[in-house]
């Protein structure tokens, strides 16, 4: 991929070992300092352990830390990734949340590694628990378990040839409605922008409806997304009064991790308009006793 020929002070979507990511989150943290980044929000999948974490431990770095998650949908047909901001990481529904995904999540494992045995590549649920060491479960470590045992020769090959949608290890999470995730996160304070949209919808028509479910943004800036993509959803986002956010999705277990981290993500003026947006709706979220 080509990288933005901008100067990125913020990265919006990043992963931690608290979900499917290499580095801790102090680490993640120490990592974007030495870029010079100004902010960054971790936006681990379906939990924000990383953000309990670092206020347990009294983080008080240089580092502007946006709290933040990745959460999983399953809506109009296909898996689609919201991504929420400035939440409160002590709100019941959100708590609530976490633990479903998390039972979800440990469902869905045993059912792909189910899966894996008639598609004549059998591994354990037990080496899959292992790999996530503790994260809730995701297909990258069961991805992992495949490249160890040398079913596959990388993270990719995993996905491509077992683990993808309509691949023979597949299994289908629970749905949930972006509607309901925007009802969720809104009410805990949050702002919510659509992560990656160019890997969802090849025919911008279908992402229309997504638009009036309520989400505040799109991440337009993405490793995924080349040039025409971000340029039809950054103007589709000034068509509709929606955020813009963007980010690396760095996960530190792929090749083209350690280029992306601190080339994707926004401008201070960009970061500007995004910081003041999220405060404002999380001020306006009534606050109860």
């Amino acid at each position: 991929m080509t990288s933005q020929p901008i100067q990125v002070v913020a990265d919006l979507h990043t992963h931690t070992t608290c979900s499917d990511g290499v580095l801790s989150p102090i680490e993640l943290i120490t990592k974007a300092e030495q870029r010079g980044l100004q902010a960054l929000a971790i936006t681990d999948h379906d939990n924000l352990d990383a953000h309990r974490h670092l206020r347990d431990v009294g983080y008080n770095g240089p580092l502007r830390l946006i709290s933040g998650v990745e959460i999983s949908c399953y809506d109009f047909g296909r898996e689609i990734h919201v991504l929420a901001y400035n939440v409160d990481v002590d709100n019941a529904n959100l708590q609530q949340y976490e633990a479903f995904y998390r039972n979800d999540r440990a469902r869905r494992a045993e059912e792909m590694v189910a899966n894996l045995h008639q598609a004549r590549a059998p591994i354990s649920y037990q080496e899959v628990i292992d790999e996530a060491a503790g994260a809730p479960i995701g297909r990258p470590h069961v991805a992992s378990v495949l490249v160890r045992r040398g079913f596959v020769q990388s993270i990719q090959a995993a996905f491509d040839v077992y683990l993808d949608v309509g691949k023979p290890g597949y299994a289908a999470k629970t749905p949930f409605p972006v509607a309901q995730a925007v009802e969720m996160i809104h009410a805990a304070g949050g702002t919510l922008s659509i992560a990656h949209p160019g890997r969802y919808f090849t025919d911008p028509a279908m992402f229309l409806p997504l638009v009036k479910t309520g989400v505040d943004g799109i991440e337009v800036y993405h490793p995924s997304h080349w040039h025409v993509t971000r340029e039809f959803y950054r103007v589709m986002c000034q068509q509709h009064g929606l955020l813009v956010t963007g980010g690396s999705d760095f996960h530190g277990s792929r090749d083209y991790d350690e280029a992306n981290f601190g080339t994707f993500g926004l401008t201070a003026a960009g970061f500007e308009e995004f910081a003041s947006t999220i405060a404002s709706r999380h001020a306006s979220v009534p606050k109860h006793d």
